[in-house]
């Protein structure tokens, strides 16, 4: 009994140990020249337009990534030991160095940071992970730029039989 007891204690202690050194983390801003830099076994060396946080994982199974440089779609999903309030901080600080344009942002349980530049699209999810930490689910895609067709553009929709067409009025009759 005091055998079991003694064990679990040391199990929790040195699971609290490990989150507290985690926690403790620092962001680095990130540059150009540090992700071109890093070396090329690390993953991230092939993403030069946006920033990447120091000691981020790739999560290569989630991750779908065609291209590479300034020219990748697709998605980069990545853990990271800061939690997601200090991630959605760090993108939008960060993204407007990279040359991206904040388009529109929502902070919740799952956040999300949409950005623009040249002719691609920038979706940044950012969600906790189990324990302590964060998820970043990074989409890039082409942005579409036409525009959607207005109201005379559509066709025609043949209408029901017995159907009402746009000319004829509805009459009501009060309830009484």
């Amino acid at each position: 009994m005091i055998r079991s007891t003694l064990i679990a204690l040391t199990a929790v202690s040195a699971l609290s140990l490990g989150i507290t050194g985690c926690a403790g983390s620092k962001l680095a801003p990130s540059s150009r020249a540090d992700v071109a830099n890093l070396p090329a076994d690390a993953g991230f060396g092939r993403f030069t337009d946006i920033p990447v946080p120091k000691g981020a994982d790739m999560d290569a199974d989630r991750s779908l990534v065609l291209g590479a440089r300034e020219a990748w779609v697709g998605r980069l999903v990545m853990r990271v030991s800061d939690d997601p309030a200090t991630m959605y901080d760090f993108y939008a600080r960060q993204m407007p160095g990279f040359g991206w344009r904040a388009i529109t942002s929502v902070r919740g349980e799952i956040s999300t940071l949409t950005f623009a530049r040249g002719d691609r699209v920038a979706t940044v999810q950012l969600s906790s992970r189990t324990l302590w930490g964060s998820e970043v689910r990074l989409t890039m895609s082409p942005q579409h730029n036409e525009m959607a067709p207005s109201a005379a553009d559509l066709p025609a929709v043949p209408s029901a039989p017995g159907a009402l067409r746009a000319d004829e009025r509805i009459q009501s009759t009060p309830l009484r």
